[in-house]
């Protein structure tokens, strides 16, 4: 065999040539007549209109830009911010003044349109204030001295005055029923609030005051982590915060005989602004009493920067609000350099507790910052001592923008130290005043310093404020080419009963937001 197939019977060139002869003859092809026209098969017509739709549709998608994540958004100067400040001579014995200042030089300050309002203004309630900014570089203030009480006060920016602002509370009695400095920055109203450093045994009343901005009321779980875990508190579950309206709720009822606590704030719904005062008391006297700055959210490196120099205890408290242990290594930043605290360099902190532990021994009474490496995210704070005296501390992050504190006070028995760190890089830095006086429509930066702060160490800065003043604005301003920087103050004054002392971490200045770029889906219609 060759491989080839035989056909039986006919071949099929055969049966083909006898098709051919069998099939009826073809009609002949008519002319197209000059100016007729074209016939077209239905079928042609329907392809050739859906090719065409099916091109558009592909050439429109390519000249769209598609979204790809992180990269498709805008940065763009905050339009709105209202910042809360909780308790301005309320259930307090101390003198309190409220300020705020648009710090100048911002992006988004001098808009086409030029529109913008800022200032100060009491929440509503029996009595009422107002003080208004009308140009960046513009301050304000409201008093609430000699018993008088008012309801929570915002600090509002809109528009061109928005980008930049901040705002303080400030108190001091030298030695009345309420004796200490007092301050506290002034906080945007969020959805949750992270502080650590209260606590409710004897000798110590702790306080968390809510304020709502909005007309609407807010819905509040407070929840309270100790050394033994998270506490049951039935009664700080579901609270009713009322539009426009402040709510005050005591530790001692929440978590009573907890030395060291982790206060986190939860709103179910709307948004709160939420603050922490702590009062150290013998008997029924109080002895000295300050706010507790809110600590950054969890996260796995923290820093806990403007620890005072100076004799007294320096307790570093530590929460892990997980399921998992956490293995924290702390770092001791100072003006000399970085260094691991001997018998303090390792801390284990059990999943949901906090563990509290006085780093004075290994301090050698020295002004740092403390870096925090854990295996999970944790939360920090500290509690510092100056005789009967009591500071706080918190858990920050490093960042590059400018930061502020305003209402600082000009006393001559006040000392202001600015603590600034560059954890991770060289930093360089620009430290101005912006003065208040009475009267004045705007104040510009004066004093202006240029620092900067090898990595891996910090620098305790002396600040001298401004002459003829009644208060002023100080500011930090990381310059393009430069680190990050954590920065923190402390402001003492001297005083016949025991020196006065108060500070906390400065947050960066709000001047921008992220707004998520819009297109165009070519698969959704616009009509």
């Amino acid at each position: 065999m060759t491989g080839r197939v035989r056909l039986e019977g006919e071949s099929w060139r055969r049966r083909r040539a006898k098709a051919e002869q069998d099939r009826p003859p073809r009609p002949p092809r008519r002319r197209r007549e000059r100016g007729e026209a074209l016939r077209t098969s239905p079928f042609w017509v329907i392809g050739g209109v859906v090719f065409a739709a099916v091109a558009v549709l592909a050439a429109t998608a390519l000249q769209q830009p598609v979204p790809t994540g992180q990269d498709d958004v805008v940065i763009e100067p905050i339009g709105s911010l209202v910042l809360l400040c909780p308790e301005p001579g309320a259930a307090s014995d101390l003198g309190v003044r409220v300020t705020a200042a648009v710090v100048p030089g911002q992006a988004g300050q001098q808009a086409s349109d030029g529109t913008g309002s800022a200032g100060l203004r009491t929440l509503p309630g029996r009595t009422s204030a107002e003080s208004r900014i009308r140009v960046p570089g513009g301050q304000a203030e409201i008093e609430a001295f000699g018993g008088t009480e008012l309801p929570a006060i915002e600090a509002y920016g809109e528009g061109t005055l928005a980008p930049g602002l901040v705002a303080d509370q400030w108190g001091r009695d030298p030695g009345g029923a309420g004796r200490g400095l007092a301050s506290t920055a002034c906080a945007p109203a969020s959805s949750e609030s992270w502080f650590v450093g209260g606590g409710a045994i004897a000798g110590r009343q702790t306080r968390i005051v809510l304020v709502n901005p909005d007309e609407t009321a807010a819905i509040v779980d407070v929840i309270i982590r100790g050394p033994e875990g998270v506490i049951d508190a039935p009664g700080g579950r579901g609270l009713v915060v009322g539009g426009q309206d402040r709510l005050v709720v005591r530790l001692d009822t929440l978590a009573p005989g907890v030395a060291a606590t982790a206060v986190q704030v939860l709103a179910r719904t709307g948004r709160v602004g939420a603050s922490v005062d702590d009062e150290q008391r013998s008997g029924l006297a109080n002895v000295g009493s300050d706010w507790v700055p809110q600590a950054a959210r969890p996260a796995t490196k923290v820093y806990v920067p403007g620890v005072i120099n100076g004799a007294g205890a320096r307790v570093l408290s530590i929460a892990a609000p997980g399921a998992d242990d956490a293995i924290v290594t702390i770092r001791v930043i100072a003006e000399e350099g970085t260094f691991s605290p001997a018998d303090r360099a390792r801390v284990d902190v059990p999943a949901d507790s906090v563990v509290a532990l006085d780093m004075s021994p290994v301090l050698s009474e020295l002004p740092v910052t403390l870096e925090l490496t854990s295996t999970v995210p944790i939360i920090a704070g500290m509690r510092q001592f100056l005789g009967n005296e009591t500071s706080f501390s918190a858990g920050a992050q490093p960042h590059t923008s400018p930061a502020a504190v305003t209402g600082l006070p000009v006393r001559t028995a006040t000392e202001l130290r600015v603590a600034i760190t560059a954890p991770e890089s060289d930093a360089t830095v620009e430290v101005s005043l912006l003065p208040f006086r009475r009267g004045r429509e705007a104040s510009q930066p004066t004093g202006v310093r240029r620092l900067t702060i090898p990595a891996g160490t910090m620098r305790w800065v002396r600040v001298s404020p401004p002459t003829g003043v009644d208060w002023y604005t100080a500011v930090v301003t990381p310059l393009p080419d430069s680190g990050p920087v954590v920065v923190a103050h402390r402001l003492k004054e001297k005083s016949q009963y025991g020196d006065l002392i108060t500070g906390y971490p400065w947050p960066a200045l709000r001047t921008q937001v992220r707004v998520p770029s819009a297109v165009q889906d070519p698969g959704v219609g616009t009509g």
